[in-house]
């Protein structure tokens, strides 16, 4: 049986976008997921034991679909039903693709591959 993985035409995949803060690319080194777009588009997906490990940390995969690059990133759900996407957030994502305050991101989890899908779909204008 094939597996077809293109997209449809006129398909946005990037149910999840977010246009990135200070506290996103500081020494935090975290990136916040808003609650209400996890539950619906990432939750949905995940088992049983995956849910329960997101309180702790859940390590996840990345794929950044523009440089065809793999990054291993925990996820975890904080107090309150607060996401993020924790262990080299800064190294892997901010620096290496030179995120700046204004761009915005775009991520899904895929189920096919069992982890997240990552692009940049828009850089803010460059001082």
């Amino acid at each position: 049986m094939a597996v077809v993985t293109e997209l449809r035409p006129g398909h946005d995949p990037w149910c999840i976008k977010k246009q990135l803060f200070e506290s996103d690319l500081g020494n935090m080194s975290r990136l916040l997921l808003a609650s209400k777009v996890v539950e619906s588009h990432i939750f949905p997906f995940w088992n049983a034991d995956q849910l329960t490990k997101a309180k702790e940390g859940l390590p996840v995969s990345v794929w950044d679909c523009d440089t065809k690059a793999e990054h291993e990133m925990i996820f975890r759900q904080w107090n309150k039903g607060t996401n993020v996407l924790i262990k080299n957030w800064i190294m892997d994502f901010v620096t290496r693709r030179e995120l700046k305050l204004g761009d915005e991101i775009g991520f899904y989890w895929d189920d096919c591959s069992s982890r997240f899908k990552f692009s940049v779909l828009n850089q803010a204008a460059r001082h």
